[in-house]
């Protein structure tokens, strides 16, 4: 069964491990009780292209979990990946 649309969920503030700053769950449309407790979960959109690491999560174990552990500076890490954004300014 191919994968073309995921439900997007972050864990609520109050519900966070210490250990991480962003914790996500990708699921099927109304499948989010099937893996974890819908109340410590908010929904934040939908994605109808998941890429192929996601699909192929999905298709295994029916969920896929994104976890970012705490301390990772994100402006940095993404000027190390992106480049500097006034480089890229046109």
């Amino acid at each position: 069964m191919a994968v073309h649309i995921l439900d997007y969920y972050e864990i609520k503030p109050e519900f966070m491990p210490s250990d991480l700053q962003r914790l996500a769950v990708y699921v099927r449309p109304g499948e989010l009780e099937a893996y974890v407790d819908p109340e410590q979960w908010k929904l934040v959109g939908r994605t109808f292209h998941p890429n192929r690491l996601q699909a192929a999560d999905i298709e295994r174990q029916g969920y896929c979990i994104r976890k970012m552990r705490a301390g990772i500076d994100m402006g940095a890490l993404a000027a190390r990946l992106y480049g500097s954004s006034s480089t890229n300014a046109a």
